[in-house]
């Protein structure tokens, strides 16, 4: 499938929808025609004046965030990962992936989205996130972090990329993940099987034992291993169905109209366990790491000495009791 297709299948969401005030209730309602045929469809009330804007709009103003943050030089570098909407079309998810050069980490590529949420019944909020997508296979992860911390664009200003999400910040979270990715594989695991582990703090993932083993063969007993299996669960739970409206994993999601996905749901709780992951890994091994008094006389400024701070960052071998953790 070629990528201006993918692109294209977006099409689905581009039907009419407008606000509409109605004096009686002094209220505005977004209502529009989802399907082939006649049928209106009403979705929610506003009791203020607001910003709409149409899916097409958004849909639109997510790929121009991708090309532009991620260097693409057309279009043609970008695809259509995942598009999810509910049955009445009330809300729609979808990752745009930019598959020029990508991450390279130890010879392997990564590739850059663009994870846009919004909703008809929510339209005062646009939810734009950052992740990555293993080229070798599907697994996706939703990036967590300080830097990210505002995730939601008010619908006027959906064209200008907002001035903290600029390709520094990027290329920022891009040598992070990078750095985290070489620290998981480095990771060697113990205390408890990663299987017993798993069952044990995601059993509502219902991840088959066959797709554990699979991992660990591949990877062994680390925690890149232990995130594959996690991150696999995330991007393809719904392989062995065949739906549109999709389950909350959590009660407590259902206040939230524009993150309907339980794909990206996950891939998010993923990437904040990332950050804690990583955090439990560096303080387990912080011991063994080379202290560097740089205040001290015998720090000059040598090549030899600045190839020192590398040791702060990256070791050969890391150790983690993976009992100690919770997901």
């Amino acid at each position: 499938m070629s990528y201006m297709k993918q692109l294209n299948e977006m099409q689905t969401l581009f039907f009419p929808a407008e606000k509409i005030y109605y004096q009686p209730i002094k209220k505005y309602l977004v209502e529009g025609y989802p399907f082939s045929n006649s049928n209106k469809e009403s979705y929610d009330t506003f009791n203020r004046e607001f910003f709409f804007r149409t899916y097409k709009e958004v849909t639109v103003a997510a790929i121009y965030w991708t090309k532009r943050l991620f260097g693409a030089s057309s279009i043609r570098d970008l695809y259509v990962q995942n598009l999810e909407f509910g049955k009445k079309k009330q809300w729609f998810n979808a990752q745009i992936v930019h598959t020029g050069d990508g991450v390279i980490i130890d010879g392997e590529k990564f590739n850059p989205f663009v994870n846009i949420s919004y909703s008809y019944n929510a339209v005062t909020k646009i939810k734009f996130e950052i992740g990555f997508y293993r080229y070798a296979c599907s697994n996706g992860i939703i990036r967590d972090g300080k830097e990210l911390s505002k995730m939601e664009i008010k619908p006027e200003h959906i064209f200008n990329v907002p001035f903290w999400i600029n390709p520094c910040l990027v290329k920022h979270l891009t040598q992070q993940f990078e750095n985290q990715v070489r620290i998981l594989k480095n990771t060697r695991l113990r205390g408890e099987p990663i299987q017993t582990w798993i069952q044990r703090n995601v059993p509502r993932w219902n991840i088959s034992r066959e797709l554990m083993l699979r991992y660990e063969h591949e990877m062994g007993n680390t925690a890149w291993a232990l995130m594959n299996i996690l991150t696999d669960a995330a991007s393809n739970y719904d392989r062995d169905f065949n739906r549109y409206e999709l389950v909350h994993e959590s009660e407590k999601l259902l206040d939230d109209r524009t993150a309907n996905s339980e794909r990206a749901n996950r891939q998010r709780r993923i990437g904040a366990f990332l950050e804690t992951l990583i955090k439990l890994i560096e303080q387990e091994n912080q011991t063994e790491r080379a202290e560097i008094d740089i205040n001290s006389p015998e720090f000059t400024i040598t090549d030899e000495n600045l190839q020192l701070l590398d040791t702060n960052h990256v070791q050969e071998v890391y150790r983690l009791d993976v009992g100690k953790i919770t997901f």
